[in-house]
Parts: C-alpha cells; sequence; structure tokens
C-alpha cells in the first residue's frame, strides 16, 4: 500500500462557502499556514447533498474556478478546490459540481440522504461509477463507512478501484467515536487491499483539520499499515 500524501497535505476538507463546514475558504487557509500544511484541498459537498440538506447558497463557486478571482494571499500553502461527489444510484451516476462548476479534485463518496436508489446494491453502485466515470474519480472516500447499513463489498470494490489505478480515502474522521465511528474491520480490509491511499481529515472545524490527520498517521503507523 502506498500512501499518496504527506501529514502536511490534505485532500478532504470543508468549507462554510460552499458546504457543511464551520470555516470560511481564507480561515482554513489562513490555519493551515499556521499549522505548518504545505497543500489543502478545499472538497466541499456536491450539489446533489447541497439540495439534500437545504443548504443556502453562501458563494459564488464561479469565483474560484471559473473568473480566478480568488488567490492565496495569506501564505504558501498551495490551495486548490475539489468535490466531494456524490453516489446517485445503484446505476453508477454520480454529482460531481457545485453550482454546475467542476472540482479540481474529486472523491466519490456514498452518503445515504443522497443515495436514491437500493442501498443493498452500493457495491454494484461503487463499480458501475467507477467503470463510467474512472477518469475523473481521484479517490474514492471513506467507502468503509457504512458497511454495516449497506452491506458493501469491500473487497470487490477495492479491486476495481485499483483496476483502473483510483486511490482509497483512508478518512481520519472516522477514528473518532459516536455515529461517525467505522467498522474497524472494514477499515482494515481496506488498507490491506488497497494499492494506493491519500489520508484525509474530512475536517469541518479547524480543530478536526488540525488533530484528524495525525491521530489516522498515528493509526497506521502503530498497526504496521505505515514505517
Amino acid at each position: 500500500m502506498k500512501v499518496l500524501n504527506t501529514e502536511k497535505e490534505d485532500y478532504h476538507v470543508h468549507s462554510l462557502n460552499f458546504s457543511d463546514g464551520m470555516s470560511t475558504v481564507d480561515e482554513i487557509v489562513k490555519f493551515a499556514g499556521q499549522i505548518g500544511m504545505k497543500k489543502v484541498v478545499i472538497t466541499d459537498h456536491s450539489q446533489a447533498a447541497i439540495d439534500v440538506h437545504s443548504e443556502a447558497k453562501k458563494a459564488s463557486r464561479s469565483l474560484l474556478q471559473g473568473n480566478k478571482r480568488w488567490f492565496n494571499v495569506f501564505n504558501g500553502v498551495e490551495v486548490s478546490f475539489g468535490v466531494e461527489a456524490d453516489l446517485l444510484d445503484e446505476e453508477g451516476n454520480i454529482c460531481d459540481h457545485i453550482q454546475g462548476v467542476k472540482g479540481d479534485f474529486i472523491i466519490l463518496s456514498y452518503h445515504y440522504e443522497v443515495f436514491k436508489g437500493d442501498k443493498k446494491k452500493i457495491t454494484q453502485a461503487f463499480i458501475k461509477a467507477i467503470e463510467k466515470h474512472h477518469d475523473k474519480i481521484n479517490c474514492i472516500g471513506h467507502v468503509y463507512a457504512f458497511v454495516k447499513d449497506t452491506g458493501i463489498d469491500i473487497t470487490k470494490v477495492v479491486a476495481c478501484a485499483n483496476k483502473y489505478k483510483i486511490p482509497l480515502e483512508f478518512n481520519c474522521r472516522y477514528l473518532t467515536s459516536g455515529k461517525h465511528m467505522a467498522d474497524s474491520e472494514a477499515m482494515k480490509l481496506m488498507l490491506y487491499k488497497a494499492d494506493q491511499i491519500y489520508v484525509n481529515s474530512d475536517a469541518h472545524t479547524l480543530w478536526e483539520f488540525r488533530e484528524l490527520r495525525k491521530q489516522g498517521f498515528k493509526f497506521l503507523k502503530e498497526n504496521g499499515f505505515l514505517k
């Protein structure tokens, strides 16, 4: 298993501007500099998720990726803007835009509120989505997070992702307790099977942005996945 990012790079952070994060893009970028980050990808939820949760439009996405009017004026952190795309149904259809604007980095995830198909066919949904959209998917997000609800076959999904050279996400948010606790065996299975992974915080707060990635790398080292 190859880890594609360092502890100073995070490819999955949510903002207040475009989805359900608690901090603005500028606040995240300022803080990234303060904690010594080298690269951050602000990967907000897709338009499908925004619509399901009836989130009001708070900023124009075209300012970031259309007219290129936003620049990092705070520090030397490399900043990109992605989309946490949503799996929509068992036919592998996805939503990979925000306000019609595509992202520079696409993480494909399943969220039970957004998925409108048969939730017992999540394995099929991921495989079909990867086969249809592998040319634009950069990562498969937290695939082990809803195993008990969906019965997803981790081995089959990871094998398909490996086939198309798509990394899997080791999502550090699902190391925490409560409703975001992952199935530990499914998580380890993904780590054993995946050829490549990104270690991401999936941060919605600045504390999560600072701390969760540390916990994730610590877990990988303590469990022999990373030297």
